[in-house]
């Protein structure tokens, strides 16, 4: 099987509580795993930021899936391409909530969190959107 990723952002249709968001992973992951998808997810301020990788076709019909989702809105694909390997290979979905604090610790900060936007930096920039994913790889929760 050739790998694929697929690498989007979003925002959230509202504020979503720690439930909902919990709701989301358990969901997210009872999907991921039969389909061998993994993945990391991101969010911040009702800006969801997301990685799935395996195979084309399973994830492309995931994402399709997704991109309807009434809780998230302006959907906006960043990357897509083949991988050689996985960077999320342990998780059927990695998540972590981006705390204030934790973004100005970044390496190399700028405000691009902190900016209300349309996702327009990550489409322009989509080495960073990898980038950030990477950077809270080791740092998941729930």
């Amino acid at each position: 099987m050739s790998l694929f990723s697929l690498v989007y952002v979003s925002f959230a249709s509202h504020d979503l509580t720690d439930d909902e968001l919990k709701d989301i992973l358990v969901v997210a992951r009872d999907t991921n795993k039969p389909l061998e998808i993994t993945g990391m997810l991101l969010y911040r301020d009702r800006f969801f930021i997301q990685a799935l990788e395996g195979d084309e076709a399973a994830v492309r019909g995931l994402y399709e899936k997704i991109a309807k989702d009434p809780r998230h809105i302006n959907v906006l694909t960043v990357y897509t391409g083949p991988i050689e390997a996985r960077r999320f290979p342990d998780w059927t979905m990695g998540f972590n909530k981006i705390a204030d604090a934790t973004v100005e610790q970044l390496p190399g900060f700028t405000d691009f969190l902190n900016r209300p936007g349309d996702g327009a930096f990550f489409t322009e920039n989509p080495d960073r959107a990898v980038m950030l994913l990477e950077l809270f790889k080791n740092e998941s929760f729930y």
